[in-house]
């Protein structure tokens, strides 16, 4: 389906094939000074890794909507030339634009740099997995403090219903649902749109923390999982 954006935009794709042909300077250039339309286009088609790192950050801060969206999807997840170290650059990168922007796109990226990590064999995934969940908590929490419930919402449908296997996931799953009565009612309401593929022990555990937390019984949640 394609994007619905302001009529600003319009007709930005059709820049695409003159960007390419440009320097990255030049494409800097006009992400920084042009019309909206051409900064679009030039943020399609940019290598943000030869972006000097402050740059993109002023970016994250300063685009309007719509181009911080396509900045985050320029991000090199998987690129076949990158390394180890520049995977957690973009896992670093994507955390301060979800923080910044509270854009879907940032986790989404984040957790697709999080599994080129795993599929490369980096020796950091491991604790780039703790950092991620450890930051993730916070901003649950903090995310929580303000009602921003769209937010909230990205967290579940893009991290929880998708990564609880992983174990540092798991762990910020819990603690959410220890530190949030709301939550932990959510869980055991619809415990199968997180728990359904995971193993029968943590399925357990998730549903015992929530009963302690103010959510429904245990009895009650496990069978809305066996019967969901």
């Amino acid at each position: 389906m394609e994007r619905r954006l302001p009529a600003q935009y319009e007709g930005w794709q059709a820049h695409e094939a003159q960007m390419r042909r440009m320097t990255t300077p030049e494409l800097v250039a006009e992400i920084q000074d042009g019309p909206p339309d051409r900064r679009l286009a030039a943020l399609s088609v940019i290598n943000l890794a030869a972006v000097e790192p402050a740059v993109v950050r002023d970016w994250i801060r300063t685009l309007p909507d719509a181009e911080a969206n396509e900045l985050a999807g320029a991000i090199p997840v998987l690129s076949p030339d990158g390394s180890c170290d520049e995977d957690a650059r973009w896992c670093a990168l994507a955390r301060d634009g979800y923080e910044a922007r509270r854009l879907p796109t940032f986790l989404v990226v984040l957790m697709a740099s999080l599994e080129a990590m795993e599929s490369r064999g980096c020796a950091g995934a491991a604790a780039e997995w703790e950092r991620t969940a450890d930051w993730l908590g916070e901003m649950f929490d903090r995310l929580s403090a303000e009602g921003d419930e769209d937010a909230l919402d990205d967290i579940s449908l893009f991290v929880f219903e998708n990564y609880l296997d992983r174990d540092a996931m798991f762990e910020c799953f819990c603690g959410a649902i220890v530190r949030h009565e709301w939550f932990a009612g959510e869980v055991s309401a619809n415990p199968s749109i997180y728990l359904a593929r995971l193993p029968e022990a943590r399925q357990r555990r998730a549903l015992l923390e929530a009963a302690q937390a103010g959510g429904l019984p245990f009895e009650q949640a496990w069978a809305n999982l066996r019967t969901s």
